[in-house]
């Protein structure tokens, strides 16, 4: 334990100020998307809410983001109407937070959608996502292993098509300069990621975003690509592991704990899982907000290139 806690405290800050505020912060970010109408899924996506709850304590998370943009109270009222809210059938979109400043947030967003109406009959891609957030601060005080059996844990009664957790940078991007200048500390850790959840779940379809710490293989993926037999055959990095879930899920987890990368940490792992992974990958055909097309593109790639 002390030797990756060590390993953690070297990961970049990442924090950009907006006078005496942090408006962004770097943390674990659990992720999983379901090819599946929000009404098959809703009470797997409640599931897997509750065990995040259960795991980082009943009143971590506070507050809830209203349809005006700002947060409220998260009592137990509002409790009854997002849990109301996650089961609607057509796009139900919930956003629980705590009130603690960055870099110290936890975050839970889910946007679902019903993949059957004539709305997302044009975007093939759609799906539904989930996302948690854990500060770094989180994983520090608990370890690596405890975050990535957390993430095991949330990913258990979801029937993902792909999933991943690793290191995130969060916040508020697309606001103003933000990302513009949190991008050149990312592009010196590769480890690291960023992405706008809802951009990314009305393209990536049955696609694999990868790599990260923990990369979750679903369907069809991981039968097109011959199971984890065949993921088993071709990653031999040290400290890589693939892991069965059940007949239709793996993971492959790299190391004990995530990376942020840099000249002196050159991530081979990452790089083999993205070549290996790279026939089933997603890529971005869109910059986000304020992350400059000609950084983009190639950071996308970073692993391949």
């Amino acid at each position: 334990m002390a030797r990756s806690r060590s390993l953690t405290m070297t990961i970049p800050r990442m924090q950009i100020r907006r006078g005496n505020r942090t408006v962004t912060q770097q943390d674990v970010s659990i992720c999983f998307y379901l090819p599946k109408p929000t009404a098959e899924i809703s009470k797997a996506i409640s599931l897997s809410l509750q065990g995040f709850v259960d795991a980082i304590g009943i009143h971590t998370l506070n507050h809830y983001m209203g349809e005006d943009g700002e947060p409220w109270e998260l009592d137990d009222a509002a409790w009854a109407s997002i849990r109301t809210k996650i089961h609607h059938p057509v796009a139900p979109s919930v956003m629980l937070l705590t009130d603690a400043p960055h870099p110290e947030k936890f975050e839970f967003e889910y946007l679902g959608k019903d993949l059957h109406a004539a709305l997302f009959r044009r975007d093939p891609g759609a799906v539904c996502a989930v996302r948690f957030i854990v500060p770094l601060s989180w994983m520090r005080a608990h370890g690596a292993q405890h975050v990535r059996e957390l993430a095991l844990a949330l990913a258990a009664p979801l029937p993902f098509s792909s999933g991943h957790a690793g290191l995130s940078v969060t916040g508020l991007l697309g606001v103003g300069s933000v990302t513009s200048e949190v991008v050149p500390q990312l592009l010196q850790h590769p480890g690291v990621d960023l992405m706008q959840l809802d951009l990314v779940s009305w393209e990536i379809g049955t696609r694999l975003r990868v790599p990260h710490w923990m990369t979750f293989i679903g369907e069809p993926s991981l039968s097109a690509m011959g199971g984890v037999d065949f993921l088993r055959s071709q990653l031999h990095a040290p400290g890589t592991t693939v892991e069965a879930l059940d007949a239709s899920r793996a993971v492959v987890t790299l190391g004990p704990e995530p990376l942020a990368g840099g000249p002196d940490q050159p991530l081979p792992a990452y790089r083999e899982l993205a070549r290996v992974l790279e026939p089933w990958a997603f890529h971005a055909t869109w910059n986000p907000a304020d992350f400059p097309k000609e950084d983009f593109f190639p950071w996308d790639r970073r692993f391949l290139d």
